[in-house]
């Protein structure tokens, strides 16, 4: 319903609540109804998270080929703690090799079919600031955009965002041609 109203006031991509990768490749029917779109709800994106790299990639095969989406947004963003204990959303990034691993494999899945963006925050915390090194390895990988939130996952979403990081960001990734 949500996304209707969008549409009646002028929406243009219409996305789907962040869902499971693994709830996807299995068949879970609160998953399935998740990524359900209704036909006047165009262009629509799948908002996937995980952290498995092979069932990330299952996942958007099966979005791809059952033609669930025109987009795949990989959520590297989400601070809620039920999710990055278990190492996702936000507290992806800062394990570099999973999360290019995850990146790689989502884009080789959409095989050019739809883009694949990234969402992502500036890092954990003050301490540990991811953003730059992935986006660059995101935008290496074959991503259509990165979006970033201009706050550490300790800030969750209060305190003041950093417009400053956006613009690094966005300076740093211009060699890829990739949009910020």
């Amino acid at each position: 319903a949500y996304r209707r109203l969008c549409r009646e006031f002028g929406g243009g991509l219409f996305v789907s609540e962040m869902v499971t990768s693994r709830g996807l490749v299995e068949g879970d029917a609160e998953t399935r109804d998740m990524v359900r779109f209704h036909p006047s709800e165009q262009p629509r994106s799948v908002q996937l998270f995980g952290v498995d790299p092979a069932v990330i990639g299952a996942a958007v095969r099966l979005i791809v080929d059952e033609d669930l989406a025109d987009q795949v947004a990989l959520n590297f963003g989400c601070p809620v703690p039920k999710v990055t204990r278990r190492g996702g959303g936000s507290a992806l990034p800062w394990k570099a090799d999973l999360f290019d691993d995850i990146v790689s494999t989502a884009v080789a899945a959409a095989e050019e079919r739809v883009p694949v963006s990234v969402k992502m925050r500036v890092g954990i915390d003050a301490e540990h600031v991811t953003y730059l090194r992935a986006g660059e390895s995101a935008a290496r990988a074959g991503v259509a955009w990165v979006a970033l939130h201009g706050r550490t996952a300790a800030q969750m979403y209060s305190g003041s965002a950093d417009w400053a990081a956006i613009a690094r960001l966005k300076e740093h990734l211009s060699p890829y041609g990739t949009p910020v």
